[in-house]
């Protein structure tokens, strides 16, 4: 009886080792950013990047019920300096939402970058506009030193699902499918 009590505890004890060594997260596909392509011209910068993984079961389930899910995206241009921290000549932080209507069969998504609004009726084609920024237009504040290395920030988030007093109780789960990329780093050539 003792031995059997014993090996429960090994076999606990060796479960527990293995999730702090391996967490669940370590698991599960990270959303990044990829596929950058920056475009230099008369000062101004065109910047487009890809998202991937960003989309879990979890989160297409909730979208197909009708939650509003929005990704804010940050992206920042520094200048290299020597002995204090770099210089931040321009910031841009701007939004992607996506609402199913389930009676019209329709997706919409809206493209803060781009006022004109999408309609689909593919969640597929609705996840490709979702995680796609196309040629976004980066001004610096002020003229970039001639010279100095320079180079972008780019970063992606779910923001926080909003629901109605008291759901936030019952729909606990909502906050698993949170993501957040790590930053990316981008060198330029001014």
């Amino acid at each position: 009886m003792k031995w059997g009590i014993q090996k429960r505890w090994i076999v606990v004890g060796i479960a527990v080792l293995l999730i702090w060594l391996f967490p669940f997260s370590a698991f599960c596909q990270k959303a990044s950013i990829k596929e950058v392509n920056v475009k230099g011209t008369n000062g101004d910068w065109k910047v487009s990047f890809d998202v991937e993984n960003c989309f879990t079961e979890k989160m297409e389930e909730a979208i197909q019920s009708g939650i509003q899910t929005t990704f804010t995206f940050y992206i920042n241009l520094y200048q290299k300096r020597d002995w204090w921290k770099d210089r931040k000549v321009a910031s841009v932080e701007f939004h992607h939402t996506i609402q199913y209507h389930p009676i019209q069969k329709i997706y919409h998504v809206g493209l803060e970058e781009n006022p004109a609004p999408l309609s689909t009726s593919s969640l597929e084609e609705a996840k490709k506009l979702m995680s796609k920024v196309k040629e976004l237009k980066i001004r610096p504040s002020s003229p970039l030193v001639p010279g100095v290395p320079t180079y972008l920030r780019i970063k992606a988030e779910l923001d926080p699902v909003k629901l109605p007093l008291r759901l936030e109780y019952l729909f606990f789960f909502v906050s698993l499918w949170d993501f957040e990329t790590d930053w990316y780093i981008e060198p330029l050539r001014p």
